[in-house]
C-alpha cells in the first residue's frame, strides 16, 4: 500500500463512516415526546440533539419525518431539534410506517447510503416498522437506543 493512501474505502467500508451512512429521525414531535415514560424528556431530547449534531458535523445526509402535521393532528418537529438541522426539510406523512410513504422512501434511496442510523418515537411502530422494511430491502439499520 502506498504511503498516505487510506487503509479503507470509506464509502464501501463494513463499519459506519461519514461516506456510507445516513441519519433518519422519525416523529420527534411534541405530542409523541410528551407520551414517553421510559426516559426523561429532557434526557431524550439531549440524546437526540447530540445525535443530530454528530451527524451534521460529519456531513451525513439527514432525513427528518413527521406524522399528521398537515392533517392538523400533530405539531412539527420539536423546535430545539429542528434548529440543529438547518436546511433539512420535514417529510410529513399520513402512514404510521414511514417506509410506506413514497416521499420518505425516495429520500432514503436518494442518499445512496445503505447504512441507516435511526432514531424514532416510538420503538414498537415508528422505529420497528421502517427498520424491518429497510432490512428486507437490503439496508443495514442501526437503531440508537438512547434516542428512542
Amino acid at each position: 500500500m502506498a504511503q498516505g493512501s487510506p487503509l479503507r474505502d470509506a464509502a464501501r467500508d463494513h463499519l459506519l463512516t461519514a461516506e456510507n451512512a445516513a441519519l433518519i429521525l422519525i416523529d420527534y414531535q411534541p405530542e409523541q415526546i410528551s407520551t414517553v415514560t421510559s426516559i426523561g424528556h429532557q434526557e431524550l431530547m439531549l440524546n437526540v440533539a447530540t445525535l443530530a449534531r454528530t451527524a451534521t458535523s460529519f456531513g451525513l445526509p439527514v432525513i427528518l419525518t413527521t406524522v399528521a402535521v398537515q392533517m392538523g393532528a400533530n405539531r412539527p418537529t420539536d423546535e430545539r431539534l429542528k434548529s440543529l438541522l438547518p436546511g433539512v426539510p420535514e417529510i410529513d406523512r399520513t402512514s404510521m410506517n414511514s417506509w410506506e410513504d413514497e416521499e420518505f422512501h425516495a429520500a432514503v434511496e436518494a442518499t445512496g447510503r445503505k447504512k441507516l442510523i435511526m432514531g424514532a418515537l416510538w420503538t414498537e411502530v415508528c422505529l420497528a416498522f421502517p427498520a424491518l422494511d429497510a432490512l428486507r430491502e437490503g439496508y443495514e439499520v442501526y437503531a440508537v437506543s438512547d434516542a428512542v
